[in-house]
């Protein structure tokens, strides 16, 4: 499975470090160039903190920071290194890689925003392929765009069908064969595939859809997580009493402020 979607996130990256680009480079010829984007966009956007306060800002980056921390895929990744040194090298390419991809989804962002000052957020990206991308190059395009959604989908599914699979059926039923781990590993996917869609259907902002996870992640599974990694002593009980506390507080907060 890991094999799979290694090789699977390698021609997704050759996808995207095309794709993005020219979709970029055709967006501000479309607009009239960079000094034209400055020109249309609202001069919020060149506030530090835009039109959020800085305790919102703060909340955000902190969700984020969190939220992603230690999430199961990028530490299958960096298990699966063959020494340490490479994987510190992989973490550090893997960062700098970033730079330039935010940068490039930060500008056709900008690009849709000129374009459309009333676009909804989440269709910044195909909006601005329909709209600049020539005919030829727009299937490029949303294989790229497409690329960026599977690129994480693939690993979040894995990761899930491997947790379900083998750090929980297995250790609760030891017996069972490595074909039968296999087989729940498939249908957990396939569930937690499902779950997903419906939920992604449900929420509308991508944005919230990560907090909501960020939400569940963080107080239940990286807060023990992390203290295990520290070498903090703690039984199955006390865990699973942490894991679902956690949870429940969540559910508690959400469901408060639903009703309020």
């Amino acid at each position: 499975g890991m094999k799979a979607v290694v090789a699977a996130d390698v021609l997704h990256f050759c996808l995207l470090i095309i794709a993005l680009p020219l979709t970029l480079y055709f967006g501000f010829s479309h607009v009239g160039g960079i000094s034209a984007v400055i020109e249309a966009i609202p001069t919020s956007h060149f506030d530090l903190f835009g039109t959020l306060s800085p305790l919102v800002v703060l909340s955000l980056f902190l969700s984020f920071f969190f939220g992603e921390t230690l999430v199961p895929p990028y530490v299958q990744r960096l298990l699966i290194g063959k020494t340490l040194t490479h994987t510190a090298k992989g973490t550090y390419w893997s960062g700098l890689c970033s730079i330039p991809f935010f940068l490039t989804i930060g500008g056709i962002g900008l690009i849709a925003l000129t374009l459309d000052q009333s676009l909804d957020p989440n269709l910044a990206l195909p909006s601005v392929i329909k709209t600049v991308m020539p005919e030829g190059l727009k299937g490029l395009a949303i294989a790229g765009m497409m690329a960026v959604v599977m690129s994480s989908a693939d690993s979040f599914l894995n990761s899930a069908g491997i947790a379900a699979s083998h750090d929980i059926v297995k250790a609760l039923y030891p017996e069972i064969t490595t074909k039968q781990e296999l087989q729940i590993s498939r249908y957990s996917t396939i569930f937690v595939g499902a779950i997903a869609v419906i939920f992604a259907l449900c929420v509308t902002s991508v944005i919230d859809i990560l907090l909501y996870s960020y939400k569940f992640w963080t107080p239940s599974i990286l807060v023990p997580l992390v203290a295990g990694i520290m070498g903090a002593k703690a039984s199955t009980r006390t865990f699973w009493t942490g894991t679902l506390s956690g949870i429940g507080s969540v559910l508690v907060w959400l469901l408060g402020i639903r009703f309020e």
